[in-house]
């Protein structure tokens, strides 16, 4: 198990450190091999931050007891838990390394060349329905103007 920082623009590792904080080697809170595995896990620095942020929450949690003796209490550990957890809410505000991560859906065809590219692609499911699908040839809404379409049938 090794520990190591030097600079967060020269690798992933050490960019992972300086989020979650762990930047002193007199008091290491991960190894550079758990950094790593949660490198492997989610590819993105800040998610990889979020959750080693999560496994030291946990850490903390375990051996959180508050101690009191009259009016003077201690709750180390479970202030360094809560502080943990709320910085990977920091990195990961949608929840991604927790595996609640908020899906919104896709609406293609937004756009005109989106609609495009849809239309002309032979295997996409097309629409059942689309603006001008009951026109046929010189009735009237087909955009093309006759004579006919000028007369008065009031007859």
């Amino acid at each position: 198990m090794t520990w190591s920082y030097t600079d967060p623009s020269a690798s992933d590792k050490d960019a992972v450190r300086f989020l979650v904080g762990d930047t002193s080697s007199a008091d290491p809170q991960v190894t550079d091999e758990e950094i790593d595995w949660s490198l492997t896990q989610h590819s993105k620095i800040r998610y990889a931050a979020a959750l080693v942020c999560r496994a030291l929450a946990a850490k903390y949690s375990k051996c959180a007891v508050s101690v009191s003796i009259g009016d003077i209490s201690t709750s180390n550990a479970a202030a360094v838990a809560k502080e943990y957890a709320e910085r990977a809410k920091e990195l990961d505000p949608s929840g991604i390394t927790k595996g609640t991560a908020i899906v919104l859906p896709k609406f293609g065809g937004l756009s005109i060349s989106e609609k495009e590219t849809l239309a002309g692609d032979t295997d996409a499911v097309q629409p059942s329905f689309s603006r001008g699908m009951d026109d046929y040839p010189g009735g009237p809404g087909d955009g093309v103007k006759t004579g006919e379409d000028e007369e008065d049938w009031t007859g």
